[in-house]
């Protein structure tokens, strides 16, 4: 305590100057609640209740050390009653958003005729974490749309659920945002989860004010934490010091708060101890203190944390790989920036000598840095071709096939479809199709065989295209499978999804190709099938056009973090064929885009 206290009035005479470094128009913290610089929906409740002696010195019940929060964990506050008002006033307070319907929002009613326990369950589950375009982009459509809450009771405000999934893939500066526009009173799952956004975000303005109002009265040790750190701010070294006494008395010892609590407002950046129970506050400090989030401590937090460190240029290459190879399969860094960590690795040449044996133990954002920088090296066609192959394949794991050619597309642009390449032509097309090079996939089928595969592509081209320009050659396409597709001559799933994909996104097909869409759409395909029920459920919110934000939810747990390639073509078709019925065409194309561009055979 008084290695704090000393730091705190050292720090004094500089923490006027630090407030002032934080932003010339925001408001000084304070520990006490200040008003916002713009006016933001309040929801108000009951008061705070003022704290007793005992709630203050009770020490928390597991742990002294500033604790993992584990999001739901402190539950929902009890209520007698429960009504659709109460429901919509003290639990989820107002529609707040980012993306409204003018900007790709799904619209304030896409929950109107929706269950409220079904959308929360339905929440909870959303894939959001996910390098999958579909499944991120989707996702993000439905956590930032602005929406009145559905009707029913729940468990947990809808906006605690969407705040966890916007930190959870690392969408901070959206999550941060989010969490400034409202406040909840006595919710302290919703508390806990707007702080940890505001810190991640770096929301200086917010971090001590009225939105984190919860640090005057929580025991439990991140929120006196946040309280002294908020009176040190403000220069109230006295009180500052009595809520760090209180946290003395209940044994919580955290020294890296306290050095970098010091550090940022003196500008010092002494040597800070180690973090063992790393939270938002810290990343906070250290970067209010200018110091790196490392990719050691970013290693003991979620994607945030990593992603912070995985940008941060302060960090030495390898530990920013590091950072980023943690996160490669959440979306939460794009592909610029992942190629920017690639691209100032220093690899050594006895690794790409033999690339292929090189990465055969590594993780797959590594993988992808050495073959494709041993693919750029390489002058030889064939060669170049392999490792470009090797890399969109990802090991057997064409699902990342989205993610993979959008990192080696440099790689698949710079290649010509010399007739020594051999394998891997179709992977390396339908690559440069998810990248929207049409026309240079196109040239992989020179002169290709007169089959199932090369069909499948012209349908592929032409859904992935805007204009009628490679309609001509998918109309060709529905004339051979007319023939060689029948149930009769056992059609593969590919063939069965280039012709339902084709049918519920209205192209123009003969009368017997659109026939036989329906006859293979009808049977039963292997895959990675959902229960009936869950199909059953997606048709009946399909069926009301007030269910819109359900159906986008419902399509997303039916397609996974991982992608649509493991679905059975049934499915695939029922799901792009609702999205289109709910008013989400692009959604639509941008699925069957995916599904079909991914449904190629293994090189």
């Amino acid at each position: 305590m008084t290695s704090f206290r000393i730091s705190v009035i050292a720090a004094a005479a500089v923490a006027v100057m630090a407030m002032a470094a934080f932003g010339q128009d925001q408001p000084a913290a304070t520990g006490a609640p200040t008003p916002l610089g713009g006016p933001a929906p309040t929801v108000q409740a009951a008061p705070l209740p003022a704290p007793d002696a005992a709630s203050v010195d009770q020490p928390p019940a597991a742990n002294t050390a500033p604790q993992d929060f584990k999001p739901g964990m402190f539950g929902k506050p009890a209520q007698a009653t429960i009504t659709q008002g109460a429901l919509s006033g003290l639990v989820d307070g107002p529609p707040v958003g980012i993306i409204d319907e003018a900007h790709g929002g799904l619209g304030q009613s896409m929950w109107v005729n929706a269950d409220r326990a079904t959308i929360e369950d339905l929440l909870t589950r959303i894939p959001a974490v996910s390098a999958d375009p579909f499944v991120r982009k989707l996702s993000r459509r439905v956590l930032l749309t602005p929406s009145d809450a559905p009707s029913g009771g729940g468990k947990r405000a809808l906006i605690s659920i969407r705040l966890e999934k916007l930190i959870q893939s690392g969408q901070i500066d959206e999550a941060g945002q989010l969490a400034a526009s409202l406040k909840l009173d006595n919710d302290p799952d919703f508390a806990r989860l707007q702080a940890e956004a505001l810190l991640y975000a770096a929301r200086d303005k917010d971090v001590c004010g009225d939105l984190t109002a919860t640090r005057l009265t929580a025991p439990d040790p991140f929120w006196l934490e946040l309280r002294t750190w908020c009176f040190a701010a403000a220069g109230d070294s006295a009180s500052a010091d009595l809520t760090h006494e209180v946290m003395d008395g209940q044994g919580i010892k955290d020294p890296a708060f306290d050095a970098l609590a010091a550090d940022a407002l003196s500008g010092a950046k002494k040597p800070v101890p180690s973090i063992d129970h790393p939270t938002a506050l810290h990343i906070y400090l250290l970067r209010k203190a200018g110091l790196p989030v490392t990719n050691a401590i970013a290693a003991r937090l979620g994607t945030a944390a990593n992603a912070l460190a995985a940008r941060d240029t302060r960090n030495p290459p390898p530990e920013r790989l590091a950072a980023a190879a943690r996160i490669s399969a959440t979306g939460a860094l794009s592909t610029a920036e992942q190629l920017t960590i690639l691209n100032i690795q220093q690899i050594a040449p006895k690794l790409l000598a033999d690339p292929r044996v090189s990465v055969s133990r590594l993780t797959f954002l590594p993988t992808q840095g050495i073959l494709r920088r041993a693919a750029l090296l390489e002058s030889r066609p064939p060669v170049k071709a392999d490792l470009l192959v090797a890399a969109l394949a990802a090991d057997g794991h064409l699902e990342r096939l989205p993610q993979t050619a959008a990192l080696q597309s440099d790689v698949a642009l710079s290649l010509h479809p010399d007739p020594s390449i051999v394998r891997g032509r179709a992977v390396i097309a339908r690559a440069l199709v998810l990248n929207g090079k049409n026309d240079a996939a196109q040239a992989w089928y020179i002169g290709a065989a007169d089959g199932s595969e090369w069909r499948t592509f012209q349908v592929l081209v032409s859904i992935a295209s805007p204009g009628p320009a490679h309609d001509a050659a998918a109309h060709d396409a529905y004339g051979w499978f007319a023939v060689n597709a029948t149930p009769q001559k056992n059609p593969t799933a590919a063939d069965a999804l280039a012709l339902g994909l084709s049918d519920v996104l209205g192209k123009l097909m003969p009368p017997v190709s659109r026939s036989l869409a329906a006859t293979l759409e009808g049977q039963r395909w292997p895959g990675l099938r959902p229960s009936g029920d869950d199909l059953m459920a997606l048709e009946a919110a399909a069926a009301q056009p007030g269910r819109k934000g359900e159906v986008a939810l419902r399509v997303l747990a039916i397609v996974g973090t991982d992608g649509p390639r493991d679905l059975p073509p049934d499915v695939t078709i029922e799901c792009v064929r609702v999205l289109q019925q709910a008013g989400m065409p692009d959604e639509a194309r941008a699925l069957a885009v995916e599904a079909l561009a991914t449904a190629v055979p293994q090189p």
